[in-house]
């Protein structure tokens, strides 16, 4: 009798290839979920951006990372469509031709915008910025728009440890009686037309001359040890509230200087906007309760607790009830 012919197959080879489909369903079955989309919250009764799709650029710094993820969160509570582009300059690129980029839709500080509408390199501020209205005058022939800016004026701001004084006159008054020490970054002495620093201190409150520290993050070291009675810092900083630090109210307005508030505004290609004239409802009602409160928390969250852009945004967004979930 002959015998079966033998299989080319080795024996082992049924069991490899179980262990294989094994491990690949095992691998598809904890593979990552996409991510939900925002949906519901106050965003989803002001307006209606169905049909309407973007996509939404913002950086290269944290608070314009936040805002990009913001934005896109936004739009799919009021049912649009946003594509995440947020490591782009999504003021640049808005003013860019379509041929060039795809990013219709991003975020600018207006501290730091050139007059042609475009952000300055390194994020510095210009001699003579554009006011808003000259920016929408200029933009409208360019087929881009610019709409209201945050509450949050992009103004620096002083700021103390708990209990030294309850405003800017209050510490003041505080120097009658013991010394007080401000310090305060190079570019802010003595400050500018735009981001008004020391002088206007030593101007509208009598302040004596500063301690110059090496950068932001110096400074508020400096205050949260005592080194330093008050320091005069960016207002969107989050170290401010991760080191225990308050914010004392210029009731005077001298840090906000004649060029008026300097926020952040949305930026984006006209045609989008007169095709979907709510996108301005739903991110209006974004920017009014942006304020510096809400703009250094988040960047605290981001940059000292090394939290995602995306969760910290969205999470901002279900507390203050505009996403109900996402």
């Amino acid at each position: 009798m002959s015998r079966p012919a033998r299989s080319s197959v080795p024996a082992a080879a049924p069991l490899v290839l179980l262990a294989l489909l094994t491990l690949l369903a095992t691998a598809c079955g904890n593979a990552t979920p996409p991510s939900p989309e925002a949906s519901g919250g106050v965003l989803a009764q002001r307006g209606d951006l169905r049909g309407a799709s973007y996509v939404v650029g913002g950086g290269p710094t944290t608070p314009l990372r936040l805002l990009c993820q913001i934005t896109i969160a936004a739009v799919q509570a009021a049912r649009g469509e946003a594509e995440d582009e947020c490591g782009k300059v999504g003021a640049l690129d808005v003013h860019e031709s379509t041929q060039e980029s795809d990013v219709d839709t991003g975020w600018a500080s207006l501290r730091t915008t050139l007059p042609d509408g475009t952000p300055s390199p390194d994020d510095a501020v210009p001699p003579a910025p554009p006011t808003l209205a000259a920016l929408r005058a200029l933009d409208a022939r360019h087929d881009v728009a610019w709409l209201d800016p945050t509450t949050f004026d992009g103004a620096d701001v002083v700021v103390t440890r708990p209990g030294t004084a309850p405003d800017l006159p209050g510490l003041a008054a505080l120097g009658r009686f013991a010394p007080v020490t401000l310090c305060a970054v190079p570019d802010a002495v003595p400050g500018s037309a735009v981001a008004p620093g020391t002088a206007v201190l030593s101007a509208g409150y009598g302040f004596a001359p500063v301690v110059v520290g090496e950068d932001a993050n110096a400074v508020l070291a400096g205050v949260a040890t005592g080194r330093c009675t008050a320091g005069l810092v960016p207002g969107d900083a989050g170290r401010v509230p991760a080191l225990g630090l308050v914010v004392l109210p210029d009731v005077r307005g001298v840090l906000t200087g004649p060029a008026g508030p300097r926020g952040y505004a949305p930026v984006l290609r006209a045609g989008l906007l007169a095709g979907h004239p709510a996108m301005a409802d739903v991110l209006g009602e974004v920017t009014r309760r942006l304020d510096g409160a809400a703009m250094r928390g988040m960047v605290r969250e981001v940059e000292v607790d090394g939290r995602d852009p995306r969760d910290v945004a969205r999470r901002w967004l279900v507390a203050e009830g505009l996403v109900a979930q996402g």
